[in-house]
Formats: structure tokens, sequence, C-alpha cells
């Protein structure tokens, strides 16, 4: 404990409304969000939005300190800021320094030094927060200090370094690279007495080069150890002995832990058993086993459990398994979630809290223990890794063999940077999606009677944490009757639908299944077509250019005007005539996906509108639109739509568009046969 006056001298501030009546009040914790502080022995450290942004990457946008304080609020010890807190209602202790990073720094150094318990400092490319919440578990019998959330940057440190003022039995710190990097190593301040390292996996490529250097950062959570200090890392990651090699410059005490039986590390299992929700695995303790119980699925969670289980047995404390096996990890991790819809019943396995590459492939290692014990359809849903930089593609690749040889029967994909790696998973049914509601739409069919979902993403970066947000309660209310087995017929069968037009009024008249209007196919055709009608594109002669599709119809050489391109187009066009057309059109690809961007805001349009160049149905990469998104663009091209047939059809096996009569129009989607609607208007 502190008084007021003993730390406005540490820090060298002034002090404001302090007395000789409130100068010795005890501070016993500290804050950095007002909102947390409860008791008039909780100091709030006030971030001064140029100080710490400068010196602790607080964003620039973050406000005031100041500016969050309650000036009603009572049960508060003390305020350190750079500038005095006006307007308060009570007189509260405050302490003003130059600069507030520094009074930070000084005082969480000062409490630092006079703690004597273990610290215990975890980091990694994956696992430091399941790991330091592990080892937090283990140790309930103790006052345990740990990371609030996963809150692990440099700022965070410091605060933690002052809340060993409770003088707790442990403190367990997760640590981020923000928090070892160049900028600065908290690790000299923090001085743990264990530090781990959980693994190095591609992440924070947008900050750092390669993983050579990610594990040179990493290894710098050693430099704080003395000699008697005590390293663990996990010996099954990439670069395991450079990171010994660097823990051994400061340390001889350097452990290792292994998920591999056949490993030599110093801790490692005898046998790992994957059970339907949870793992049990041995160690051997002299001539018995001890067994463990966890409640995922995860190979990586047995290696966390590693971790947590060495650093109890570097601590002499005795382990309780009863401990582990009630553990929780984040409520994200690799969590199975049992939905019950109208018809059925399945099962989500939610893993969208992060992801690094090794966390991904982690969870469809996990995903693949689990199948056997599920009757129904077996998916992979993905969203792509964040903070990979220019190697995010290159990274997505390296999923690409791990996807190939899962247990998957569906593999859907979010995301640019999969799209491209999706490419190289042979022999998979593999669907990139350019939308989340997209992918809600096929998932509702997908996730049949007993099946197992896995939705696997980084928490940011991506939109896909909100559509496994969205899922169970999507799942949950859908009262759709499927009748096909296979996806994308049973598309085009519920996405049969047709508006009736007046033409003169643009009023819809008839609505026939428009609420589940669907095609499988995208609008490319239409929207090459409407950018020629705004262009008045002339009537030049060309001769058709040698594309991969082309026939004996329309063959390299043939000549072609525009008009009888248009004219093509406009009736259920064949690739070729849509190759040729854009690239008479276009100068550049850039100025088509220009265009195609433009269309699809003017009209609120779904993305998965025009995925592909021809908007061909693709298994691989999912278009499509629907009867209202045709009814937008009739109402700006009635006119233009009818240049050369009453008729504007799009699409192969399936169709859809426009069928014009005397005093109405039919706009349908998903038709085998558009004649059959015909008898529903005069010509």
């Amino acid at each position: 404990m502190l008084t007021i006056k003993e730390i406005a001298n540490i820090i060298n501030g002034k002090m404001i409304d302090v007395n000789t009546q409130n100068e010795n009040n005890v501070i016993d914790d500290f804050e950095m969000f007002f909102g947390l502080i409860k008791s008039k022995q909780t100091a709030y450290f006030s971030p001064n939005k140029n100080t710490w942004s400068r010196f602790l990457g607080r964003s620039k946008g973050s406000p005031e300190g100041n500016e969050l304080i309650d000036p009603a609020h009572e049960e508060i010890g003390l305020i350190i800021s750079e500038e005095e807190a006006k307007g308060l209602h009570h007189p509260i202790p405050q302490i003003i320094v130059e600069d507030s990073v520094k009074a930070l720094k000084t005082l969480a150094i000062h409490i630092r030094n006079q703690y004597t318990n273990p610290i215990i400092a975890v980091t990694g490319s994956m696992g430091k927060s399941s790991t330091r919440m592990l080892i937090s578990s283990l140790l309930q019998d103790y006052e345990v200090l740990e990371n609030r959330g996963n809150n692990n940057v440099r700022a965070a440190t410091y605060i933690n370094m002052l809340k060993l003022i409770k003088n707790p039995d442990f403190a367990v710190i997760e640590t981020s690279l923000n928090a070892i990097n160049y900028i600065e190593d908290t690790m000299l301040n923090l001085r743990p007495d264990i530090s781990i390292i959980t693994g190095i996996g591609a992440a924070h490529f947008s900050s750092f080069k390669s993983m050579e250097e990610i594990a040179k950062i990493k290894s710098r959570v050693f430099n704080g150890l003395s000699k008697d200090g005590i390293a663990i890392i996990n010996g099954d990651t990439l670069f395991a002995d450079y990171l010994v090699e660097q823990a051994s410059t400061h340390t001889k005490n350097v452990y290792t832990y292994s998920t591999l039986t056949s490993s030599s590390a110093d801790l490692t299992p005898e046998f790992i058993q994957y059970q339907k929700g949870f793992v049990r695995f041995g160690i051997l303790n002299g001539p018995k086993f001890d067994m463990y119980q966890i409640n995922t699925i995860s190979s990586g969670m047995v290696s966390n459990t590693l971790a947590a289980l060495l650093v109890l047995k570097q601590l002499n404390i005795d382990i309780h398994a009863d401990y582990l096996k009630d553990f929780q990890p984040f409520s994200k991790v690799l969590k199975m979630k049992t939905v019950k819809t109208p018809h059925h019943q399945l099962t989500l396995l939610d893993d969208t809290h992060n992801a690094s590459l090794p966390a991904m492939i982690n969870a469809i290692q996990a995903f693949d223990t689990q199948t056997r014990f599920f009757k129904g359809n077996k998916i992979i849903a993905l969203g792509k890794i964040n903070d990979l930089g220019k190697n995010s593609r290159e990274i997505h690749q390296e999923l690409a063999p791990v996807l190939a040889a899962s247990n998957a029967d569906y593999i859907l994909c979010l995301d640019d940077d999969l799209r491209h790696a999706m490419g190289n998973v042979r022999k998979k049914h593999v669907t990139w999606y350019a939308s989340t509601d997209m992918m809600l739409n096929d998932l509702k069919f997908l996730c049949n009677e007993d099946s197992l979902t896995l939705l696997k993403s980084s928490s940011g970066g991506t939109a896909f944490p909100e559509l496994a947000k969205q899922l169970p309660n999507v799942l949950a209310s859908n009262n759709i009757q499927y009748e096909d087995t296979n996806l994308f017929d049973e598309m085009r069968r519920l996405g049969r639908s047709y508006l009736i037009v007046d033409n003169t009024t643009h009023k819809i008249e008839t609505a026939v299944n428009a609420e589940h209007s669907m095609t499988i196919d995208g609008l490319g055709p239409l929207i090459y077509y409407t950018y020629a009608a705004n262009e008045h594109v002339p009537n030049t002669t060309r001769a058709i250019k040698e594309w991969r599709t082309n026939n004996n119809i329309f063959y390299t050489g043939r000549e072609m005007t525009n008009y009888e391109l248009l004219k093509h187009i406009s009736d259920s066009p064949h690739p070729s005539v849509i190759y040729e057309l854009a690239d008479r059109l276009f100068e550049k690809a850039a100025n088509r996906n220009k265009y195609i961007r433009a269309f699809i805001e003017k009209y609120d349009l779904d993305p998965s509108v025009a995925v592909n160049l021809t908007g061909r149905f693709m298994m691989r990469e999912r278009q499509c639109y629907s009867v209202h998104d045709l009814y937008k663009i009739f109402k700006d091209y009635q006119y233009e739509l009818f240049r050369f047939n009453n008729t504007f059809i799009i699409g192969d096996d399936s169709k859809s568009g426009y069928i014009r009569g005397r005093n109405q129009t039919i706009i349908f989607t998903s038709y085998d046969n558009p004649e059959d609607l015909k008898s529903l208007i005069t010509f």
C-alpha cells in the first residue's frame, strides 16, 4: 500500500486538494478505465491523449482521460493526470504530473521492486490467453493477479505492475508483441520469474517482415529473467531450438513441453484420447499415470495445458485435475453449441475468438477429431486470418492442403485472401462467398440433422464473427422444408419466383415467392449491357479474340458487330460473347471493376450479384441475385432492355430475366423454361 503523499513523492507530482487530513489516505489499487473505479482506495491514472498516443500506442481518437471522469462520482481515492480535473462535485485528491506515461512507469517500477512473489509472463502467436487462464485456474486456491480479458499491450503491462500493490500470491501476465517490440521491452521492468512462449506462427505480418523476426521479438520475453529464472517453451512450435538457445543466454532453467508422445521434451503426455466434446490425456508420474480431462477438443488446448502443468511443477504446487475439468476457456474458443431448429438438431463449433495460421490449423484438426460422432453434414466455414499484411495470400495458401485432407463434406469461405487459397483445395465441395448474407442462406440448408459445423476466423478484420454470432438464431428460426439434397439444385428450386409489373406505372401487380427469390448465377451480362446503353456504344465490327470458351459458333476471328454481341447478351449468352463484349467495353479490368462496384452501390445490391466475369454458375464462387434486384434495374432500363428482343434472359440451365408484354412485364428468377410464364400476360 502507498499513501497519496508517498505516490506524489515517487512520481514528483504537484498535489491538489491534498491536505494533512487526506495526504496519508491509503491507495491499494490503480485503474486506467474510470468506469471500473468503485473505491476510495483506488487511484485513476488519467490517460493524456497525446502523451499516451505517442508513447503507449493509444489511439489518437481516444478521448482525454479527464473527459471520462464522472464529476458526481465520489468513490475514488486519487486522480493522477497532466491537467487538473475541474468541475468535480466532491473534493478528490489529485496529483498533477508533467508526463503521465513517465509517472505511470516510474510508479509501476517502484511497486514491482517491492513485490517478492512469483510473476509469470506468457506470450506467443497463439494460445497465450488460454495458457494464462489455465495457469490462473490451477492456482485458484491462491490470490492471483492476471490480465483483464485479453488486454495485453504495453499500457496494460504497466497497469498490472501497479496492481502488484495488492501483493497477490501470484501474477500471471499475458503480453503481446506490442509490449516487447522494438519500441520498448517491458519485460526488463516486469522482470518475470517464469517466462513462457506458447508458439510462433504467422501473425502480425502487417508490422513485421517474417516469422523469424516474430520469433526474435517473442524471445524478448526472456530478457527480464534472472539467472535463476525459468523459461518454458512449446517444443512443437516453429523456431523451438532458437527459442531454447535465446532463453539459455539468460537462465540455465529452460524447459520444453510437447503434445507428441514420442517427444523428448521435459513434459509430454503418454497418450491423448479425443472424445465427443472433451479430451483426456495421461502423463506418466513414476509407476502410475496422472489423468487429466479438459472440456475442449483442441490439441492446441492440450499444449496450453501442458505449459500450465509445467509451471505448477516448477512452482512445486500440487495439481488438482478437477480444476482442469471445470476450466472454461473464452466463449468462442472451440465452443460446441447444440442448436435446435423447428425440424432437427445440429452442432456448431465456434472458434472465432481469434486466429493465427497454427490456430486455424489446430481448429480444423480439432474438428476432424469430432466428425466421427456426427451423422449429418460436416462443414467448415472460415473467415480470414487478420493482420498478415502483404503475406496474407501466401499464408492462407498453407491452409489448402490441411482443408483438402480434412473430414469436411463442405468448405465455405469468406474474404478475398481465402478466395485465392481455395482454388488449391482439390476433391472437396468448396465455395467462396462475397457476403455473409449469402453464406448464412446456404448454411441454413447445409446444417442438417446431426451436422457439425466449424466456424473459424480472426476476431477482427473480417465480417465472419458477426455471421457466427447470428447463425444460431438464424438456424433456430428456419422453418424452410428442404426437398433436394443438392445445395445448388435446392437453391434454384427455392428461388423460383416472379413479379408482374405494369409497364406504365411500374407498379407490382403480382408477386409469387418473391421473398425467397434467388439464383445461383450472376448479373454480369446485364451489368455490361447497361454500360453499353449508358455509353451509347457505336456499332463497330471486330473479330472475336481467342477465348478459352470459343466454339464452332463463336470462334476466334469471326467478325461480329457490337450490336450483334449485345443481341446475344440478351438471350442466355455464351461465355465467349460475354468475354468479348467486356473486352470491347472496358479498356482495363480495373475500369470494369470500378463500374461494377458503382452499379452495385447505386442499386444497393449484394456483392454476390457479380463475382466472376461471365456471371455463370460455378460451385467455387457463389453468385446470386433476386427478382427485387432485377426490378430495381428494370425501372431505369425498361426501354433499353428490349432493344433487340421482347425478352432479356440470363442464365444457362436455370434462367432469369424479363419478358415484356403489351401492358405488363414479367420479371423472374430461376425458371428452367421461361416460356411457361408467357401465358401470364398478353403480347
